[in-house]
Formats: structure tokens, C-alpha cells, sequence
């Protein structure tokens, strides 16, 4: 047993503190890490907030540490050929039950809500806001690119936005999608946000070769005018200027009167995914009308959840890729650079904030 520093929240209760625990230390290991970056998102809010019924601590803890996005350093590890002393990884977030998609590596589409799967930081298993870490290698993705320093903490939430593409790919196949020039260019799609995973959807969104247009309904700063316009990403304040036309509509607020109001422009055979969750949003009163609309048009709606091992290598290779292109529009998306003390910034986010992560000591 060794006491090490760590972020914990009683889930899900909420609270949070920085603080000394005692963790066991396994006689055996593969890899022995710890944090460098640590990424902040609504999930971990929420848990703070006691907002998020569905987490829960560790069976027989009365505490859970959080953190999921997270860049490590591999301190120390068993012999192999995949990574080595002083090697940066991300590690894999969700971590598999027994049903027949866990088995094969996807647990991000877990088909029975299995009990033994587990997501780190916020269901059942400690997550990575502390000075040590343990973990099998198969959980580690290596970052490859020596050149990305601390984003690479990004891998985990764009690891998300290439497993949302991997299910409209499968869905948009209804009916002949691309253009009759076999691509994307000229498809219209529409991100609702702008906060990280929206920006992050854009790029990718571009690198597909739509024309993509984030959303809000406010004014966006000039900060954040300045990285869409890098990208080619256009954006529209919708109380000013509502969209319309779209072939690809992405939500990242989870706000159904929001979602509701742009589905209603999405065209034939078009795709909308649903990616952010909000359970504290005010309900939409669905008509009749707005399931006519959808089932009229062969509309396609789909939610999409995690990620597997694949998507964190795309990830990966995507945030190399931005990074040599675009690098300060890349470096831009983290906004705010915190302490493991400043356990504030968990309930009020700092101005201008895309992306907030913690650098840990």
C-alpha cells in the first residue's frame, strides 16, 4: 500500500477534493505510469455536480478518482515490443465486460449494459488524476509522434468523433450518399457547439471533405473565429442565421428543442448523430409533424458512444497530422493550463475555455 496524491469525487454524490489516498501496489505489473496531462470535460463536471446518476465508485470504495482523458509516461514496464521506459500513451477509457462486442475489443458498443465493464474515472474503476498509475499494456495506445508534446491529451475526445464517422459510414449506406464524383465536397454539415468536440468534429468533418458550418446561439469570440477560419469551418449564430440543407447534422449539446429545430432542415436521406448527452435539458415536445419530417425524408438518427482501440489510433494520427498543418490553431485548443489544487475550475470554467487539462506535478 503506498499514499499518493489524487482527485476524487464520491460518485454519484459529487463533491470533489485534492487529496493524500492509500492504493495497493500489485506485486506484478506490465506498466507503471503517471500523468502528465489530464483533460477536463462535461462528464467530469457533471460527476462533480452529482448530476450524473449512472457512476458509481469502485466496489467497496467510498470514494472514485476521477479523470479519463489522459497523456501518461510510462515509468516502468515488463518486457516487450511496444512501448518502453519513458514513452508517452493514452490509455483506453472504457475497459470490457463479458458480451459478445466486449469480447472483440468493442466494448464501446456493449449490447446488454454488462456490469463487468467499466469506465475509467467514472463507472466502477479509479481513472487517472493520481501520481501512479498501473494498467495492462493492452489498454495503452503509444503516441508515435514525438512532436505533440501535450496534445496529444486530445486523443481521448477525438477518439470519440472517429467512432461517430465509423457509424455514420455504416448508416449513410441506406441510400448513395456521395456526391456522384464518388466524394463528400460540397455535402453540407452542420456541428452543433462550439466547444471542444465540436471543433474537433469540424476538422474532421473537413478532412472528409464537407462543408462544415458550426453553430451557436450566440457570437463566437474572435479567438475562436480565427481557428475555424484555419480549418475552412464556417459558423453562424442560428438566432441570426439558421442553416438549412443539411446533409450531416452532429450535436454535441444535447439539447432536444436545439436538435429538434435543425433536424427539421436536414435533407432526404440525410444523417443526424447525437453525440452529447444533457439529462438536465428541458424536454421537446415531439408532434407528429416532426416524426413525419423524419420518416418522409428517410432522415437517419443515431447516437453514438466511446470509442475502441482503433479510434485512438486514428485519433492519433489525425491530431500528427493537424499538428503539421495547423499548429497553432491545434496548440489553441487548450485554453487553460490548471493545477491538480485548483479544484474550482471543476465548477466554473475559465474564461474563453475550449479545452481546460491539468499538468500534474
Amino acid at each position: 500500500m503506498s499514499t499518493i496524491n489524487a482527485i476524487v469525487t464520491d460518485a454519484p454524490k459529487g463533491g470533489v477534493k485534492y487529496t493524500k489516498i492509500d492504493m495497493p501496489e500489485p506485486e506484478k505489473y506490465e506498466a507503471k505510469l503517471k500523468p502528465v496531462y489530464i483533460g477536463i470535460c462535461g462528464t467530469d463536471r457533471g460527476e462533480v455536480a452529482g448530476a450524473l446518476s449512472f457512476t458509481y465508485n469502485p466496489e467497496g470504495e467510498n470514494f472514485l478518482v476521477l479523470g479519463h482523458e489522459a497523456l501518461l509516461q510510462v515509468l516502468d514496464v515488463s518486457d516487450n515490443n511496444y512501448i518502453k521506459r519513458g514513452d508517452f500513451v493514452v490509455p483506453l477509457v472504457r475497459r470490457p465486460g463479458k458480451c459478445v462486442n466486449c469480447r472483440i475489443g468493442r466494448q464501446d458498443n456493449c449490447s446488454i449494459g454488462d456490469p463487468d465493464k467499466h469506465e475509467a474515472g467514472i463507472t466502477g474503476l479509479h481513472g487517472f488524476m493520481r501520481d501512479v498509475i498501473y494498467d495492462d499494456i493492452q489498454n495503452l495506445v503509444k503516441v508515435n509522434d514525438p512532436d505533440l508534446g501535450k496534445i496529444a491529451v486530445l486523443t481521448e475526445p477525438l477518439k470519440n468523433v472517429m467512432k461517430a464517422f465509423e457509424v455514420f459510414d455504416v448508416v449513410s449506406k441506406r441510400s448513395i450518399f456521395q456526391n456522384d464524383d464518388s466524394t463528400f465536397i460540397g455535402k453540407k454539415m452542420v456541428v452543433i457547439g462550439s466547444g471542444s468536440e465540436a471543433f474537433l468534429y469540424s476538422f474532421v468533418g473537413k478532412d472528409r471533405g464537407f462543408d462544415v458550418t458550426m453553430v451557436n446561439r450566440h457570437d463566437e469570440t474572435e479567438n475562436k473565429m480565427k481557428m475555424m477560419d484555419d480549418f475552412g469551418v464556417g459558423f453562424s449564430n442560428y438566432l441570426k442565421d439558421m442553416p438549412d440543407k443539411i446533409d450531416l447534422l452532429v450535436d454535441t449539446s444535447g439539447d432536444p428543442s436545439t436538435i429538434f429545430k435543425f433536424v427539421k432542415k436536414v435533407n432526404n436521406n440525410g444523417v443526424v448523430i447525437l453525440f452529447g448527452t444533457n439529462g438536465k435539458a428541458p424536454g421537446y415536445p415531439v408532434n407528429g409533424e416532426d416524426i413525419d419530417y423524419i420518416v418522409e425524408r428517410n432522415i437517419t438518427i443515431a447516437g453514438s458512444v466511446d470509442a475502441a482501440k482503433i479510434h485512438y489510433v486514428q485519433a492519433l494520427d489525425s491530431l500528427s497530422n493537424w499538428y503539421h498543418r495547423h499548429p497553432q490553431t491545434i496548440k489553441d485548443i487548450i485554453t487553460y493550463e490548471a493545477k491538480p489544487e485548483e479544484t474550482n475550475i471543476f465548477f466554473q470554467k475559465p474564461k474563453g475555455e475550449i479545452k481546460t487539462v491539468i499538468k500534474w506535478p
